[in-house]
């Protein structure tokens, strides 16, 4: 009965120092105090992002906020795009970089700062079955592989290659997650996203944008594949995924620095509250459109009202006043990246459909700096000690 009182009031103290329990119940300390930190300002700030360009070194994100604002953002996105276990040469500096951040520096070790960066990661999880060497694609039209999960006998098909291959890509990624891990960092953790694709939003066409999304068979036409409108609703197929995922990363791998960020979009495709930390929700507006969205946050805070929701890809910023006087409390947004090239291949900064921050297609200079020195907003020098909050 002692130890039954004494279990007890740990978990009460952890509850009342740490603040709402996340998913993984053996959550390590510091992903529970940035929960808990992002528990407390949700609903009167917002946390500033930017996804930083995961295919092209040479795009520094994080520079080009400053530059444009004086200010770094609270949150940078990575992306584990390319890192595989296929054995592709990629310069992959991505967690390197999450390091850096989380300790204030640039990615040329240079202090930008005395507070940790919030670190936040996806996942453009390339075909498990490309042949060795070769790049793959992770669009549903370019790769024939799918879920190999049998919704008739709900069991995995673990004797298939392309499940053995699948958990070998988890395995590659659950040691760069250990890697920050290692580091004490906490991640705001965006797997296999936008998995509704065309079934979200209306557009013509029932096929999936990404093969995590596109059920368990193909349908082949020509050198490609689309998906019929019934695979892409085995939402089933999709929840199982992330389950299997969640379940192989707490507890085969022991992981416990993730803040799990559920951004498939339709609900459908939801897991269930005890998978889950965050809802996520991806809107790329008209150019210049700084409404708060708050039809879009709306119907995302209703499908699991006891989550928090955040704008996980952007390509204009809503305006701060907006989002308070709407009440569209957006957690934090991340702006999508910067990827137009001129004729050497080199990312270009001026205004240009393909820069989603730099230049002024999508958000003009004034707006962007409007946000960033907004009360509402709140940038990197603005954050806690997120090791003591």
């Amino acid at each position: 009965m002692k130890k039954l009182f004494i279990s007890f009031i740990a978990i009460f103290l952890s509850f009342t120092l740490f603040g709402a329990e996340l998913a993984d119940k053996k959550a390590n300390d510091n992903t529970k105090r940035l929960f808990k930190y992002l528990n407390d300002i949700y609903g009167s700030k917002v946390l500033t992002g930017q996804m930083e360009n995961s295919w092209n070194n040479s795009c520094k994100m994080l520079d080009r906020v400053y530059e444009d604002t004086s200010k770094y953002p609270a949150i940078m996105g990575f992306d584990f795009m390319n890192y595989s276990s296929l054995g592709w040469n990629g310069d992959n500096r991505e967690t390197q970089r999450a390091i850096s951040f989380w300790n204030g520096k640039n990615y040329e070790n240079k202090q930008i700062s005395k507070k940790h960066g919030i670190v936040a990661f996806m996942w453009h999880w390339r075909d498990p079955m490309t042949p060795s060497g070769q790049t793959g694609s992770f669009y549903a039209e370019e790769t024939a592989f799918r879920i190999p999960y049998n919704t008739e006998t709900n069991s995995w098909n673990t004797s298939s290659e392309e499940y053995k291959e699948m958990m070998k890509d988890l395995d590659t990624v659950a040691e760069e997650l250990s890697k920050l891990q290692e580091e004490g960092i906490p991640v705001l953790w965006r797997p296999m996203h936008e998995a509704a694709g065309n079934l979200e939003g209306g557009w013509n066409g029932a096929s999936a944008w990404f093969w995590w999304g596109a059920g368990n068979t193909t349908k082949k036409n020509g050198a490609k594949y689309t998906v019929s409108s019934n695979v892409l609703e085995c939402a089933e197929c999709y929840i199982a995924l992330w389950r299997l995922m969640f379940n192989y990363f707490t507890k085969d791998k022991g992981l416990h620095n993730l803040i799990w960020v559920w951004n498939a979009q339709n609900a459908k495709f939801y897991p269930g509250s005890d998978y889950v930390d965050i809802i996520g929700n991806d809107i790329y507006a008209n150019p210049k459109d700084y409404s708060s969205q708050k039809t879009a946050y709306t119907k995302y805070t209703n499908m699991d009202k006891t989550k928090l929701t955040a704008l996980t890809e952007c390509g204009v910023v809503p305006d701060m006043n907006n989002i308070a006087k709407d009440g569209a409390w957006w957690l934090y947004f991340l702006v999508w990246n910067d990827g137009a090239q001129d004729s050497k291949g080199n990312l270009k900064r001026e205004s240009d459909k393909n820069n989603f921050w730099s230049g002024e297609y999508y958000n003009t200079q004034a707006h962007k700096k409007a946000v960033f020195n907004s009360e509402i907003a709140i940038t990197l020098e603005e954050l806690p000690d997120l090791t003591k909050y």
